[in-house]
C-alpha cells in the first residue's frame, strides 16, 4: 500500500510577470526527470490547469506517484509536490535521487523551496540515532573501566573539575528519581553530554612543584610581595575580580602536571592516535546534534556518519578488549609502569629566567614568547587552516582526511588526504625553526607533497617583540612589537584545492563496478563516461578491464561479460 513519503512546496516564480503554463511546465519537468533518472516507465495519470499526477517506475522495483498542485493568489504563487510510494522504499537510493533532482530542477524557476515532510530522512535519523547510543555508551563504558581501575571508585568526585561534577549533579538526581530501580548505582557518566566525554580523555591534574615560590622564606621576592599585597587587599574587603588575573598567574607558576589522563590512561590502548580519535569524535558530536534534532539527512551524510560511527566503535571496542586482556595478564607490570610515569613527570624549572622574562612582558606590554608558546601559536594557526580544509572535504566519501593536531615539529605529516580509488595522496610535512630570544624569528615551513613528491613550500613566521630597561623610570619599556606573517597559508591552500580539483575528482559509488580488477583485485573499475576515464579502466592501477555491454541495446553493464540487460530482456519476453 502506498503512503506519502515526501512533501515540499516551491514558493514564488522568479519570472512572475510572464504567464505560467502549469501543464507545459510539469510535462517539461518530467521529461527532464526521465532524461536524468532513466526510469523504466513514466505515465501521466491525470492533468489539468491545477493538478498533475503521474506514476514513475525506476529499476523495475520502485514505483512512485508524483502529484503537483499549483496554487495561485494575488500575492503569492506556490507549487506543491507530493511523492508517494511503498513504505519499503524509504531507504532506497532511487527515492533520494528523485526528490533531490526534482527540487534542483524546480529551483531554476522558483525562488524558494520549503521542505514539509520527508519520511526517508526520518528513517535515516532513526537508524543513525540507535547507532549513536551504541557508540556513546561504548566510550562511557571504556572511560569507567579504565579510570575505576587506575583511580578507584570515587574518581569522578575526586578528580573531575567542579564545572562537570556540579553541572551534572542535578541531572543525575533527576535520573535517579525517574528510574527508581537504579537509584543506588553510580550514574555520572550516564547523564554526561557526549562532547564532555572528550574533556575527560584530555583532563590533567596538577601538583605543587618541589621548587616553588612559597618554598623559600625570602619575603623580598617580588612575587611574594605581590601575593602578600593581593591577599591583604582581599582580606580587607576588596573583591577578587580585581586581582584574579595576577593571582592566577602567581599560583599557576607554582604548579606542574601530575596526571595526564590522555597519555597515561587512554592512549596506550587506542589503535589510533588519540588526537585523531578526538577529531573524529568532535565531528561525531556535531553530526549527532543534527541527527538528534531531526534535521534533514541526505544519503551522503547517512553513509558518511554510519562510517564514522563504525570506525569510532571499532577503536573503542578494540581498546576495551586490549585493556581487559591486560588486566588479566599484566596487572603488576601495569602498576609499575604508572608509578614510573608519575616519577618522570617531576621536573624543575629555572625560576629566575622565568621571572625575568615575565617581568619584561608585563612591564613593557610586549609579546615575548617562550619556545613552547611559539609552538602553540603555530599549532593554533595551522589547526585553523587545516580545519577549513577538513570542513570543505567532510562530505567527500571517496577520500580520507587525517589531521595530527599536535604536529608542527620537523619531518612530521601534519595533514594527509588519501583518495580511496586512485593511488594518490596529498600530505603536508613541517619544518620548524624556533628562536625564543628577543626579536628572534621563528618559522614553520609547510611542504606540500603530491604522491610523496614535493610541490611547493610555504612559510609562516613569528617575530618576538623586544624591550629595554629605562633607568630613569626604573622599568622595562617596549622596543619592538611582535609580528606574525601567515601569507604562506593562502598559497598552500590554493595549491591543495587545485590538486584536489584536477587530480582527485569525486567518484560516486554508483560509478564503480561490483567486480574486482583482474590485475590488482581492487574494486575500482570505472563504469561512468562522465569522469574523464575510459569505461573498464581501473582507477587504482589503470589496467583496462573487460566490461560487458547489452547484446541488444549496447548499454554498459555492471558485469565483466556481455549479456542482455534487464530492460531488453523484458522486451524480448513481451514479444
Amino acid at each position: 500500500m502506498m503512503s506519502e513519503l515526501v512533501q515540499f512546496v516551491m514558493i514564488n516564480l522568479k519570472n512572475s510577470e510572464s504567464e505560467f503554463d502549469f501543464e507545459s511546465y510539469t510535462k517539461k519537468l518530467l521529461e527532464n526527470i526521465k532524461k536524468d533518472l532513466r526510469p523504466n516507465d513514466l505515465n501521466f495519470l491525470s492533468s489539468n490547469t491545477k493538478t498533475t499526477k503521474c506514476a514513475i517506475m525506476i529499476d523495475d522495483i520502485n514505483e512512485f506517484i508524483i502529484t503537483f498542485t499549483y496554487i495561485r493568489s494575488i500575492t503569492i504563487s506556490q507549487l506543491k509536490v507530493e511523492i508517494s510510494g511503498d513504505d519499503l522504499n524509504r531507504l532506497d537510493t532511487n527515492l533520494h535521487n528523485l526528490k533531490t533532482r526534482l527540487k534542483d530542477l524546480m529551483l531554476v524557476e522558483w525562488e524558494e523551496c520549503l521542505w514539509l515532510q520527508d519520511l526517508q530522512a526520518e528513517k535515516f535519523s532513526d537508524i543513525l540515532y540507535g547507532e549513536v547510543h551504541k557508540v556513546e555508551n561504548a566510550l562511557r563504558r571504556l572511560i569507567n573501566t579504565i579510570l575505576f581501575y587506575n583511580l578507584g571508585g570515587n574518581w569522578w568526585e575526586t578528580y573531575m573539575p567542579t564545572k562537570l561534577v556540579q553541572g551534572y549533579k542535578d541531572r543525575d538526581e533527576q535520573f535517579k528519581k525517574r528510574s527508581h530501580s537504579f537509584k543506588n548505582i553510580h550514574t555520572s557518566l550516564m547523564s554526561i553530554d557526549t562532547k564532555d566525554l572528550i574533556s575527560i580523555l584530555t583532563f590533567k591534574t596538577h601538583k605543587v612543584k618541589e621548587v616553588n615560590l612559597f618554598a623559600s622564606p625570602n619575603t623580598d621576592n617580588p612575587d611574594i610581595r605581590k601575593f602578600q599585597y593581593i591577599m591583604s587587599d582581599l582580606l580587607n574587603g576588596q573583591k577578587l575580580d580585581m586581582h584574579k588575573k595576577k593571582l592566577t598567574g602567581i599560583l599557576e607558576d607554582t604548579l606542574e602536571v601530575d596526571k595526564d589522563f590522555g597519555k597515561e590512561f587512554f592512549e596506550p590502548w587506542f589503535s589510533c592516535d588519540l588526537d585523531r580519535f578526538i577529531e573524529k569524535w568532535k565531528g561525531f558530536c556535531e553530526d549527532r546534534n543534527h541527527v538528534a534534532h531531526n534535521k534533514l539527512i541526505d544519503i551522503k551524510l547517512f553513509k558518511k556518519y554510519k562510517k564514522i560511527m563504525a570506525e569510532l566503535l571499532e577503536v573503542i571496542v578494540e581498546a576495551e578488549k586490549k585493556f581487559n586482556n591486560h588486566l588479566d595478564s599484566e596487572m603488576e607490570q601495569y602498576l609499575e609502569k604508572l608509578e614510573e610515569q608519575e616519577v618522570m613527570q617531576m621536573m624543575g624549572d629555572n625560576e629566575a629566567e622565568l621571572h625575568y622574562r615575565r617581568r619584561m612582558r608585563e612591564e613593557a606590554a610586549v609579546e615575548i614568547l617562550e619556545e613552547d608558546e611559539i609552538l602553540e601559536k603555530f599549532k593554533a594557526i595551522a589547526s585553523e587552516a587545516f580545519d577549513n580544509l577538513q570542513e570543505m572535504l567532510y562530505y567527500r566519501s571517496d577520500i580520507e582526511v587525517e589531521f595530527k593536531e599536535q604536529s608542527v615539529l620537523n619531518n612530521v605529516k601534519a595533514f594527509e588526504i588519501t583518495h580511496n580509488y586512485f593511488e594518490r595522496t596529498l600530505h603536508i610535512a613541517t619544518e620548524a625553526a624556533i628562536d625564543s630570544s628577543e626579536c628572534g624569528v621563528s618559522t614553520v615551513n609547510l611542504i606540500l607533497f603530491y604522491n610523496n613528491t614535493p610541490q611547493i613550500t610555504s612559510k609562516i613566521a613569528f617575530t618576538n617583540g623586544s624591550s629595554y630597561f629605562d633607568d630613569d623610570q626604573g622599568t622595562y619599556m617596549p622596543d619592538n612589537e611582535s609580528e606574525l606573517d601567515i601569507d604562506g597559508l593562502e598559497e598552500i591552500e590554493t595549491e591543495i584545492c587545485y590538486l584536489i580539483e584536477n587530480f582527485m575528482p569525486e567518484i560516486e559509488e554508483d560509478d564503480i563496478a561490483s567486480f574486482p580488477c583482474e590485475q590488482c583485485n581492487k574494486y575500482s573499475i570505472n563504469l561512468s563516461e562522465d569522469n574523464g576515464f575510459e569505461i573498464g579502466t581501473c582507477l587504482y592501477c589503470e589496467h583496462p578491464n573487460p566490461v560487458g555491454k547489452c547484446m541488444k541495446c549496447g548499454k554498459t553493464l555492471n558485469s565483466p561479460t556481455n549479456k542482455v540487460c534487464d530492460e531488453c530482456w523484458e522486451e524480448i519476453m513481451e514479444d
